[in-house]
């Protein structure tokens, strides 16, 4: 998995997301990434400021990381 960034509080990662766009689709939770918060079945997808699609974890408390989405994983359309 690519890590592309780490954040390390509620501010910086609030902040890095009014620099992302929602495009509206999910991806489904990536095993190989450990989350003791993480109970939805799915991770968000964003495009950021490179047009890559990215989606955020937290991965500790106050600790967010950005992984780009692998190439291999299907977008699905995200169900409201």
């Amino acid at each position: 998995m690519n890590r592309i960034r780490r954040i390390t509080s509620h501010v910086g990662v609030s902040r890095y997301m009014d620099t992302l766009e929602d495009i509206g689709f999910v991806i489904p939770r990536q095993a190989e990434i450990p989350s003791p918060y993480a109970y939805s079945p799915d991770h968000r997808v964003y495009r950021d400021d490179r047009s890559r699609l990215v989606f955020i974890v937290e991965t500790a408390h106050k600790r967010y990381d950005v992984f780009e989405v692998p190439s291999n994983v299907t977008l699905t359309p995200e169900v409201l």
